[in-house]
């Protein structure tokens, strides 16, 4: 059985949110009440909540945020995407600790409702987060030993 992760966020325009997520993330749209909706990202479930007295503004924030660790293909081709897109990064596509066993890449932006989103990838995926786990690894289920 797959276990699927579920967070729910405030966001200040519902639909503003959805297109943010559908059009730069590819995220699908789900079922959908008069203040919230559901979108499946990357396998997960997050509900947008239409809160608007509950979005702060990054400043407020401090460490903040959602994410979620892609295959290293996946991360490089998304970045390219949402840089093609015209996506204000808070923190653009960087790849760090280069030619050691703790190489990753990241990068961050955020919704239209200051959610702040970490994407990442890590070389050796099983070498830093210490699984084995098959279903782990680069786009074809490989991981980087």
């Amino acid at each position: 059985m797959r276990r699927i992760f579920h967070l729910s966020i405030p966001v200040a325009d519902l639909m503003e949110a959805r297109d943010f997520y559908r059009k730069y993330l590819g995220a699908t749209i789900g079922r959908t009440g008069d203040d919230w909706t559901d979108i499946l990202l990357w396998g997960h479930q997050i509900t947008l909540q239409h809160r608007p007295n509950e979005v702060l503004p990054i400043s407020e924030q401090g460490k903040r945020h959602f994410g979620v660790v892609l295959p290293w293909r996946e991360w490089e081709a998304l970045g390219a995407k949402l840089d093609s897109m015209g996506v204000d990064f808070l923190e653009r596509p960087v790849v760090l600790h280069e030619s050691t066993p703790e190489e990753q890449a990241k990068l961050y932006i955020q919704d239209p409702s200051h959610n702040v989103i970490e994407i990442k990838a890590y070389r050796d995926f099983a070498g830093v987060l210490g699984t084995q786990d098959a279903n782990y690894g680069d786009v074809n289920g490989r991981t980087h030993r």
